[in-house]
């Protein structure tokens, strides 16, 4: 393994997940593999369908949800930021 490069220390978890459009459009589903203050790991079936920027929903109805930006890609996973809010309405 290369050099750490994360400000935060991520811890492990196994939770699953549902990635949206700024419109509420769904994008699918993911499993979060490790989350942190200001990102997250998430394993994807096709990391180049996930956009750039998207909406991570963390709980069962929607109300738990993270303003994601794709800072890295592989075949299975992408590694997000964490946003500012920017005052996200439930869809």
């Amino acid at each position: 393994m290369g050099p750490e490069h994360r400000k935060d220390t991520r811890r492990i978890v196994r939770q699953a997940a549902r990635m949206v459009c700024s419109d509420g459009s769904g994008l699918g589903t993911c499993l979060m593999i490790d989350v942190s203050r200001t990102g997250a790991r998430l394993r994807v079936d096709a990391s180049d369908a996930v956009p750039d920027e998207f909406i991570l929903l963390l709980s069962h109805d929607g109300k738990l949800r993270r303003q994601c930006a794709v800072a890295w890609r592989s075949l299975t996973a992408v590694g997000v930021h964490f946003l500012p809010d920017r005052s996200i309405k439930e869809k």
